[in-house]
């Protein structure tokens, strides 16, 4: 069993390779067949096949989770887990509240390789416990929904196990959190950061604005953010290596789509998206220059029924990287 341990160790540390998951399936045998047989089956599912043998596969994949799979997630459901997602033959992936993170985390992280934790708080101190454990250095996504963010945002920052951590989604956040996101440096694996759909005033704009950072993702959509608080961004100096950056659902109008157009700051900025807000065909075309924005690849203007005909010029710039 320390071999396995250790093999779990290894699909744990090298999440996107898949020989120590076919060679956790071989120490499986003869402890646990059925397991190393779904290991077996769902990386086999990876690989092209013709269609009569995925299928049998498929059945087998079913048959395998109907026949095991409550003795084999007992104790993740006994910790309050929902739905524990399977990928390559392992759970990678745990939707639980903060109490039982704390609670089970060391148990359940050594159960299965998990590199993806959907977490929700009450008042955010448990998960910033578990935050502060060494099983957290297997977490390459966290998604932290519910009260007090901000909490667990600061521990997270200073949390010495977050090396690996790629994707943040911050649900319910406030300009607090973005300050305990912002005051700090943050992990420096971090390349995604979620605010979508979160309560901001432009102040959590100039918190961004004010800070340097290494992602390359940000989402913005349905966070509050104002004409004047796009532009506070647009001016940013340190938000040079961000290659998408989205503002879908913010009653954005051409303001905000001229001062984006012009920044110095977002030279990198590949994907933009300004969906369903309030701006014109006059707005939309001021990213018909080479210069505005110059590694621009694709513009997202859906849902505000602009003109094709009139936004020809960004459209010849963009081809069908303009989608309106």
């Amino acid at each position: 069993m320390s071999d396995l341990k250790a093999l779990l160790t290894e699909v744990a540390t090298h999440a996107d390779d898949d020989r120590p998951r076919w060679a956790c399936a071989e120490a499986l045998r003869g402890v646990d067949d059925a397991r190393a047989e779904f290991i077996q089956v769902q990386l086999s599912l990876r690989e092209r096949m013709d269609p009569a043998r995925r299928r049998s596969l498929q059945r087998r994949e079913q048959a395998l989770l109907r026949d095991h799979a409550r003795a084999w997630f007992r104790p993740l459901l006994e910790a309050n887990v929902r739905e524990p997602r399977l990928r390559r033959g392992f759970v990678d992936e745990l939707s639980l509240p903060e109490d039982a993170l704390a609670k089970h985390g060391h148990a359940l992280f050594a159960r299965e390789p998990v590199s993806r934790l959907k977490v929700r708080t009450r008042d955010g101190q448990e998960l910033a416990q578990a935050l502060q454990q060494p099983w957290f250095a297997q977490v390459r996504s966290l998604r932290v929904e519910g009260a007090r963010v901000e909490v667990a945002v600061r521990a997270l920052m200073t949390s010495p196990h977050a090396g690996r951590l790629d994707s943040l989604v911050l649900s319910g956040a406030t300009d607090e959190a973005v300050l305990a996101l912002t005051e700090r440096p943050t992990p420096p694996s971090l390349r995604s950061v979620s605010l979508s759909s979160c309560e901001l005033s432009d102040e959590s704009a100039t918190l961004l604005a004010k800070a340097t950072l290494p992602w390359t993702r940000l989402y913005l959509s349905g966070a509050g953010l104002s004409n004047e608080g796009v532009a506070t961004l647009a001016r940013a100096r340190g938000l040079g290596a961000l290659e998408c950056l989205t503002l879908n659902r913010s009653d954005l109008g051409d303001e905000a789509a001229e001062a984006l157009a012009k920044s110095k700051g977002l030279g990198a900025l590949e994907r933009l998206e300004l969906s369903m807000n309030e701006l014109s065909e006059e707005g939309a075309l001021a990213f018909r220059s080479a210069k505005a924005l110059p590694r621009l690849r694709r513009l997202e203007l859906l849902g505000m029924g602009l003109d094709v005909e009139e936004l020809g010029p960004v459209h010849k710039r963009l081809g069908d990287g303009l989608r309106l």
